[in-house]
């Protein structure tokens, strides 16, 4: 009776060790099944070399190419006014002029007086060649003239001042005064902007300073006009930089014939830094292993096989393959979570 109970002990041991083992044995038959029978749905692209653009963005505001205030130099009635909001005008055209009566009259007064200065100079110079009048006289007499020529210019520079002329070409603001308005000196008439070429001023951290140059290409985006970019050049860079926030202020020059973007605006600057032609793939395919970087690269029998690639620069969505890799390969962008080297897969998506 005893043997008979410990044979039946030894055939349950050897029972569960039995049904320990397939449970085991299923689930790698199972994984070996699929790996031999069924294609992992997975999405590819190919290695391509493609344009690599390395750029920085920022916030910047539109400022005037030139940009003034005309005020009115002295106090007077405006006795002409030429202001048209959002006229175009050209240099030297008249703005505005106020009562110049006075300073007309004495331009005038200074020039029969300066006359009548040189035919005394002129009469004493003739009686000086015959000894008949005094080296003094002479002296006396050409400082009269040259003391009312220099009155002359100052009368004739309180004349001009009557007439405000625009020193540039450009666009006049919003009208201020009226004509025949009393002004006094200092009193703002209108404004006056040069809007054919517009500058966008932005800061860039001091981390890029030695990759910006005169010259580099921008481009500007506004809210005003969606997603429409605005292309332009830098044209000037600071030669300070802010000691608190360790930016650099810089200028970019955007042509603007058709006048969309103006003075004060908020304008969102990419700024390019390097463009080169570079091997690239998405960045969803990289696995990162410890300090490695790795991809599934299929080959013609449609099997992946985990292939170790050397990065370089990123740019959102892509980045560079420096080693690993070669242009036309194919690799898995998606589905990577199900594959193991040796793996069969079937192209889906795109």
């Amino acid at each position: 009776m005893a043997k008979l109970h410990s044979k039946l002990i030894w055939v349950i041991l050897i029972t569960l060790l039995l049904f320990v083992g397939y449970l085991y044995w299923m689930p790698g038959q199972k994984t070996e099944t699929r790996r031999a029978g069924t294609a992992v749905a997975v999405s590819t692209a190919t290695v391509q070399t493609m344009p690599m653009i390395r750029s920085v963005n920022a916030l910047g505001t539109g400022i005037s190419n030139q940009s003034i205030t005309l005020v009115s130099p002295t106090s007077d009635f405006v006795t002409e006014l030429n202001v048209r909001e959002g006229k175009a005008v050209k240099n030297g055209e008249v703005i505005a002029r106020l009562n110049d009566i006075e300073e007309r009259a004495r331009v005038t007064e200074l020039q029969g007086i300066l006359e009548d200065n040189k035919r005394q100079l002129a009469r004493l110079k003739n009686l000086a060649t015959t000894q008949a009048t005094a080296q003094s006289l002479l002296d006396e007499q050409q400082t009269k003239v040259n003391t009312t020529l220099a009155q002359l210019d100052i009368a004739k520079a309180q004349l001009a001042e009557m007439t405000i002329m625009a020193p540039f070409d450009g666009y006049l603001g919003l009208r201020q005064v009226s004509e025949g308005a009393y002004l006094n000196a200092g009193t703002v008439i209108t404004t006056l902007d040069d809007l054919n070429t517009l500058r966008v001023a932005f800061s860039v951290a001091e981390h890029y300073l030695a990759d910006i140059a005169v010259g580099m290409p921008l481009t500007v985006t506004n809210a005003a006009y969606g997603t429409a970019a605005f292309s332009g050049k830098i044209s000037a860079v600071d030669t300070r930089l802010d000691p608190v926030t360790r930016t650099v202020t810089v200028h970019g020059a955007l042509p603007n014939t058709d006048l969309k973007l103006r003075p004060g605006m908020l304008l969102n600057v990419t700024l390019e830094l390097d463009k080169r032609q570079a091997l690239q793939i998405s960045e969803k395919a990289l696995v990162p292993q410890q300090q490695k970087q790795f991809v599934y690269k299929v080959d013609a029998q449609s099997k992946v096989s985990q292939v170790e690639v050397t990065i370089g620069q990123r740019i959102p969505g892509w980045v560079e393959i420096l080693t690993g890799l070669e242009e036309g390969d194919e690799v898995v962008v998606e589905g990577i979570q199900k594959l193991r080297s040796g793996v069969s897969i079937n192209r889906v998506g795109g």
